[in-house]
């Protein structure tokens, strides 16, 4: 189990910055984020005031105006009052960001955009995303075209497929979009405060394996967030519980405070943050009990101090997409940045590493055929260096093949001289004194003759008639010359060659002797 959790953990390891930015009313809240490896750190912060809204009726009573002659010219003022100072106070943050190498991530409050539930049929869990372009008109009060959305599946409600559905109108936020572009910072992604802080709670490791809540704080509302995790396999799953948005106005009547309790039942854990004064101690016996979720990132998140401003825990939120540290990725600009709902592309540092694990693959697979030349060259010079010894090798071979052939045409013929021995004596026996040998010739068992004689065919029945030969004919046919002799060429076989004795030692009586002997 420790090796597949440091598996896991290895799969997170990366060397990357993010800047998340908190986009509120009245102040512009900047976090970068550092991961070093394993190592998430808090390395840079930084806060500037914005321009508050002004009252359109406050700029009727100075001018004497109604209130709805001065609508359009209180709201073109207020507009750009606020683009002036959101400018300014994104400028002076210029040198805290690398827009070059640097992600940013924008996190606005959740009274700014929509957070909606919807729960559509369980066949529409296959093809999501479609079915929510055609639903989504009829479950937010906007036109498709009006607005950025993005949504997270929060599971089964009894037959039902539960879905977050994240929506905010496109001209409250086309004008930071565009302002941040003049500046040259391309926002990577928008998200409200919902999933900035449900994102820093699983971060933390506040709802490892069971569910978590927080309460949070702001200017004339408050918020509900519960999470819940999965940590158990290779990839694990996160689950936002639900999102709520009360008026501070609302938990006079006891709304809120009942929304809570039944919410707190649903997570073991509660955690708060921000300003809660507004709730007017209506709830106080249940937060007092309620951690800080300041308290939290100092685990993981080094340099962060517990004590530091809640409006920097959903930059932190935010910051953490960034780093690839985010579990839950809604995101408005996902459509319009082209990103898959919940994908998570590959990272420069597992790029990286894909990239020299398929080179060394290739090589490796190329080694083969090098190693192989590379060997047949150590071969081919091996073999040059061996050749002058092999050479001599093979004249000695040859010199010493020559030599067992005479060995052995020697030894024959020691063991053939008694048959050659009894063939010349036959011969001297059987040949008549009228007769002349000129050539002999005696090879495997058969002997030629050539001469002359005065009668060449007396001289067959002569030898047919010694026990030694058989077969006695011409070889060639007989001519006599002027001294009236003709000359033959005779050929004769051997009888029973095989029979015939080899020589018998010095002193002792021949066998074949005494069988001619035996004949005569």
């Amino acid at each position: 189990m420790a090796d597949l959790q440091q598996l896991k953990d290895l799969s997170r390891a990366d060397f990357l910055t993010s800047i998340g930015l908190y986009l509120l009313d009245d102040r512009l809240v900047m976090v970068r984020l550092r991961k070093n490896f394993l190592t998430v750190s808090l390395v840079d912060q930084a806060e500037r005031e914005l321009p508050e809204r002004d009252s359109r009726q406050a700029i009727s009573e100075l001018t004497g105006w109604v209130t709805e002659d001065v609508r359009e010219i209180a709201f073109r003022t207020e507009s750009d009052l606020r683009e002036r100072g959101l400018r300014e106070a994104l400028v002076s943050l210029l040198p805290h960001i690398n827009a070059a190498r640097e992600h940013v991530y924008l996190c606005v409050p959740q009274d700014h955009a929509m957070v909606q539930q919807v729960f559509l049929p369980a066949a529409a869990q296959s093809n999501l995303q479609q079915v929510l372009e055609y639903e989504i008109e009829r479950q937010l009060p906007f036109k498709r075209e009006d607005i950025y959305y993005d949504f997270l599946p929060a599971g089964k409600k009894g037959d039902k497929l539960s879905v977050y559905v994240f929506a905010i109108p496109k001209k409250s936020l086309d004008g930071v979009l565009a302002l941040c572009e003049s500046l040259g910072i391309k926002l990577r992604g928008v998200e409200t405060t919902a999933t900035a802080l449900a994102n820093y709670l699983l971060f933390a490791g506040a709802a490892n394996g069971h569910g978590a809540a927080v309460v949070a704080g702001h200017s004339g509302y408050c918020e509900m967030i519960g999470v819940e995790a999965n940590p158990n396999g290779w990839q694990p799953t996160a689950e936002l519980l639900f999102s709520y948005r009360i008026p501070a106005v609302e938990w006079a009547y006891g709304t809120g405070q009942e929304l809570l309790l039944e919410c707190s039942r649903q997570v073991p854990h509660l955690f708060r943050c921000g300003d809660l004064a507004p709730l007017n101690g209506a709830v106080d016996g249940r937060l007092a009990e309620a951690g800080d979720i300041a308290s939290l990132g100092n685990p993981r998140l080094q340099g962060f101090i517990a004590r530091g401003k809640p409006e920097e825990i959903p930059a932190i939120g935010a910051a953490l997409r960034g780093v690839r540290e985010a579990s839950l990725r809604a995101n408005f600009l996902r459509h319009e940045n082209g990103e898959g709902n919940g994908g998570k592309n590959l990272s420069l540092l597992h790029t990286m590493l894909a990239s020299l694990l398929l080179l060394a693959i290739v090589i490796w697979g190329v080694s083969y055929p090098l190693k192989d030349e590379l060997r047949l060259r150590q071969l081919r010079v091996e073999n040059e260096k061996l050749a002058p010894a092999i050479d001599a090798l093979r004249r000695h071979e040859e010199q010493f093949e020559q030599l067992r052939k005479e060995a052995s045409f020697f030894t024959s013929l020691n063991e053939r001289r008694g048959e050659v021995l009894r063939v010349m004596d036959e011969l001297s026996r059987t040949v008549p004194n009228s007769a002349y040998l000129s050539n002999l010739r005696y090879r495997a068992g058969v002997l030629e003759i050539q001469g002359n004689a005065e009668n060449a065919s007396a001289m067959i029945p002569l030898l047919e008639r010694s026990p030694l030969f058989q077969n006695v004919g011409f070889n060639a046919p007989s001519n006599r010359g002027r001294d009236n002799r003709e000359t033959f060429s005779l050929k004769a076989d051997l009888e029973k060659v095989k029979q015939i004795p080899q020589a018998s030692p010095k002193g002792a009586p021949a066998p074949a002797a005494k069988d001619r002997g035996a004949k005569q």
